[in-house]
């Protein structure tokens, strides 16, 4: 079975458009070849006692002794954190001491080391479960000595996987504070900023409980645009630059930085901070990161080149325009739409690639429906694109972790059957994008991706795909 599980009935329903048939290869493509086992594999080489760990996406190559280790650790959190710990402890195998990881719910993790404990726990809103298992994670990281190596395995979700509020304040806290700064269209910058603030172990935090003497490992999936690695779950192993300064701001921006009941231990905490009463976050400078390693193995560019590649291998013109496109899913749609009108019937099989991660701005003032950013561009883009029946041209968007918002698709696409369906039944189309329920919608025309959880997180990658 391909990675989209409802591929076959997709294809049936919407018969004769070969273009989708090209789109939803060259994301199972991309998928494939970007899976965390496999970009594990790719990074690290263990021959007898040598290690080598090396980034094709950094110029970065690190040589280690594994014989001058007493022990080696393993700890992480994240969506891909089960596959990737999966592929490290298959590797290491007996050299492995002990670890804890924390994932998702219903990650179905296999590993064949009984010193590694799973915990399963809640994204995007952190639950004690969670907190549980960083406690693990931290009992694993105190004992520690110099003569010991660590691998920490950092992917997308791991703000919200691996949650240890700060004194002061709850986890329930926490989960209201990041709840609100979802629904009110803050970016993922912006929240990790403030979880940041809020945590013992984000912004660098968790090599403080890591001897200094121990070298330390972090392989890092990067599910944030532009791959700043101190946004990534919110940076747990990297120096921090973020301060409680722009915690508050970005508080105060989004009109949660108030006096109500809900909002006062995160205020005051924060406030705490600006005072210089709580220590900040740990800088460049500090010595605690004098032996730690972050490596960079996988990244949405990554995803989209090797989707550029499969296109172009079935002979396509392809423009990959980059992975940097965010702000609002709307908008998003609207250019996925321009891009598909302009580029109807070219000279020969065309295709553009995109990845990036936009945003759906909620009204907190009403009941919301289900969906997500994916098929909320969606959604936006066939109501905005001028196919005809005969045209042969999909466009497509999905998020690489296969969880679309609250929903079980991963995105959705539209075909011109699927903008026909949406324009003959535009009024209850528009009433469904202005309750955001985007999933009812594409499921209602049959244009929604389903692939379960795929183990990965490298944001959402969109194409535009026409044949002559």
């Amino acid at each position: 079975m391909g990675i989209i599980t409802d591929r076959s009935v997709l294809e049936s329903y919407h018969h004769g458009y070969r273009s989708l048939n090209f789109v939803l290869s060259a994301l199972e493509h991309s998928l494939k070849y970007t899976d965390p086992k496999r970009l594990i594999e790719k990074s690290l080489k263990v021959k007898g006692s040598a290690l080598v760990a090396r980034s094709s996406l950094q110029p970065l190559t690190l040589r280690l002794n594994l014989r001058d280790f007493d022990s080696i650790y393993v700890v992480g959190a994240g969506k891909a954190t089960s596959k990737m710990a999966e592929a490290l402890c298959s590797m290491l195998d007996l050299r492995i001491s002990g670890g804890a990881i924390n994932v998702p719910y219903k990650s179905n993790t296999q590993i064949n080391n009984n010193k590694v404990s799973v915990t399963e726990a809640s994204h995007p809103i952190p639950d004690e479960s969670g907190v549980d298992g960083t406690k693990k994670i931290i009992n694993i990281l105190r004992k520690t000595k110099q003569s010991d190596l660590v691998f920490i395995l950092i992917s997308g979700g791991a703000s919200a996987l691996m949650p240890l509020p700060a004194s002061g304040i709850r986890l329930s806290d926490k989960q209201k504070i990041t709840q609100e700064l979802l629904s009110s269209g803050a970016s993922i910058d912006e929240i990790n900023v403030v979880r940041k603030h809020l945590s013992k172990v984000k912004g660098g935090q968790i090599v403080r409980l890591i001897n200094r003497g121990c070298t330390v490992i972090s392989l890092i999936l990067s599910d944030v645009i532009g791959d700043d690695m101190e946004t990534i779950a919110s940076g747990p192993t990297v120096p921090d630059r973020s301060t409680f300064k722009q915690a508050a701001n970005i508080l105060k921006k989004y009109r949660l930085w108030t006096n109500k009941i809900e909002h006062r231990p995160v205020v005051s905490l924060i406030s705490g901070g600006l005072e210089g009463i709580i220590k900040e976050t740990p800088k460049a400078s500090d010595p605690i990161f004098r032996k730690v390693h972050n490596i960079l193995i996988g990244n949405n560019t990554l995803l989209c080149k090797k989707a550029m590649q499969y296109l172009k291998s079935k002979g396509f013109e392809t423009t990959n325009l980059g992975s940097s496109f965010d702000g609002e899913s709307k908008k998003f749609g609207v250019l996925l739409a321009r891009l598909a009108n302009d580029i109807k019937k070219p000279p020969k099989p065309s295709a553009f690639i995109l990845g990036g991660e936009t945003t759906v701005k909620l009204n907190r003032r009403r009941k919301n429906g289900r969906g997500g950013r994916n098929q909320e561009t969606i959604l936006v883009a066939a109501l905005n694109s001028k196919f005809r029946n005969n045209e042969d041209i999909t466009i497509v968007c999905m998020g690489t972790d296969g969880i679309d918002g609250n929903s079980n698709a991963a995105g959705g696409f539209a075909t011109p059957k699927t903008v026909s369906l949406v324009k003959q039944n535009e009024k209850e189309m528009k009433k469904y994008l202005y309750s955001h329920d985007s999933y009812s919608a594409l499921k209602k025309v049959r244009s929604s991706i389903v692939t379960g959880r795929t183990g990965n997180n490298l944001n959402d990658i969109s194409i535009v795909c026409s044949l002559r």
